[in-house]
């Protein structure tokens, strides 16, 4: 499989690694700056006829990334927050490409997102246990709170049937990224908590995602738990 990664950072960079462990060829590296050419994104997608981008750089060129590549018909993996993915559905549509869009790439929070739907709709008969979410990350990551933040604490409100849960965000350090859902109760806590330890996780799921593109080639604007569920790795709750 032949991939190039749109943004070059900490995650950009684990996504290289990840991909060269799993067989494949990274044949373009796009940056800011263009690639190692000097090209754009466009030009340099052109040049090196990549089979799928993944792409990790900033809300405020995440957009303009995944159009770009849609345009050029390359099926696209982004996994950058603080933007709209809905905005670039109709691209998909038009484009007949694919592309996946998540806020995190981890199993792990997954699996999270799916005890928190089943923890606020088991304890919407006892509003005493009042939501709220806690995140961390790196002192270098722009949007907070974070997207996968706000997923959950949404999946929390839509199954409690409340208008919001309140979130916390702390950047500091170098943290891959710490999220804890915490139901207060008058008398005892419920904490449901993820720690990713390496970015590998999110990375090594972002490639498996690019792999299913490719080798599935699915139609439309999706998210992680599609893949998953259409992957067979779980049914839909």
């Amino acid at each position: 499989m032949k991939v190039a990664i749109v943004g070059m950072g900490r995650m950009g960079r684990a996504v290289e690694a990840v991909a060269l462990a799993r067989g494949h060829e990274v044949v373009a590296r796009i940056d800011v700056n263009g690639d190692a050419a000097g090209r754009p994104l466009k030009e340099s997608v052109r040049a090196t006829r990549p089979d799928v981008a993944i792409e990790f750089t900033q809300p405020s060129t995440a957009k303009a990334n995944v159009a770009a590549l849609l345009e050029l018909r390359v099926p696209v993996v982004c996994g950058t927050t603080g933007w709209q993915p809905a905005e670039i559905e109709p691209l998909t549509r038009q484009a007949g490409t694919p592309a996946l869009v998540a806020p995190n790439f981890s199993i792990g929070v997954a699996v999270m997102k799916r005890l928190a739907k089943l923890a606020a709709t088991a304890l919407r008969a006892f509003p005493d246990f009042e939501p709220a979410m806690m995140e961390r990350h790196h002192k270098a990551k722009l949007d907070a709170p974070s997207g996968t933040a706000r997923m959950l604490a949404d999946t929390v409100a839509q199954a409690a049937g409340l208008d919001n849960v309140p979130v916390a965000a702390l950047r500091q350090g170098g943290q891959p990224g710490e999220h804890t859902l915490i139901f207060e109760g008058q008398a005892e806590t419920l904490a449901i908590c993820h720690q990713a330890r390496s970015r590998e996780i999110f990375a090594l799921g972002a490639v498996r995602a690019a792999e299913w593109l490719v080798e599935q080639k699915p139609q439309g604007l999706m998210d992680f738990d599609t893949f998953l569920e259409r992957t067979g790795t779980w049914k839909t709750a």
